[in-house]
């Protein structure tokens, strides 16, 4: 018949020795120590730490010291705040391109649902009046109109917002490779 493992590590004889030996060991080890001068320096280390705790404890310490220590803390921790630079991406000053001979200009927003830089309030400015165009698409058509100039711009002649985007990042892609 097998004894498994998990029931030898059950069994109360087991468990009885593996808790009855260490400190028999130990004891063996104290008694055989306990006449020579095996443990001094060891002794001796801890009683100066303990001596130099105390004496570190039991300092004279003025007021004025801590409280001038306290303002010299904030202090440093103000200055260290102040001239901390925010890790930004470099990417974030591309706001604007031509595609088509077309202006856009967007801006960025950091999403925390995607962990990432999107790309937000995309404008198609007119060739003609660089004002920004108004967005007439629907499902079937791409439609822009310029409500300055009345530039109209319809199918081929610009492309879709999200094909830009695609190219925006592509060319983000692009510059950092190099």
């Amino acid at each position: 018949m097998k004894l498994k493992i998990e029931n030898w590590k059950k069994s109360p004889f087991v468990l009885s020795l593996v808790t009855s030996i260490p400190p028999f060991l130990l004891t063996v080890c104290y008694d055989y120590f306990k006449d020579k001068p095996v443990f001094t320096t060891f002794f001796s280390i801890l009683k100066w730490l303990g001596k130099f705790l105390w004496s570190i404890l039991n300092f004279d310490l003025k007021v004025w010291w801590v409280v001038l220590s306290i303002i010299i803390f904030f202090f440093i921790i103000i200055i260290i705040t102040r001239f901390q630079k925010e890790d930004v991406p470099l990417f974030l000053s591309y706001k604007e391109d031509k595609f088509k001979n077309w202006k856009w200009t967007w801006d960025w927003r950091f999403s925390n649902r995607k962990k990432a830089w999107t790309i937000s309030n995309m404008q198609a400015h007119c060739p003609n009046c660089d004002t920004s165009m108004i967005d007439r698409s629907d499902s079937i058509w791409i439609n822009f109109e310029c409500p300055r100039c009345g530039f109209m711009a319809h199918g081929n002649q610009c492309d879709e917002p999200y094909k830009i985007e695609r190219i925006i990042f592509d060319n983000i892609d692009r510059n950092f490779k190099n």
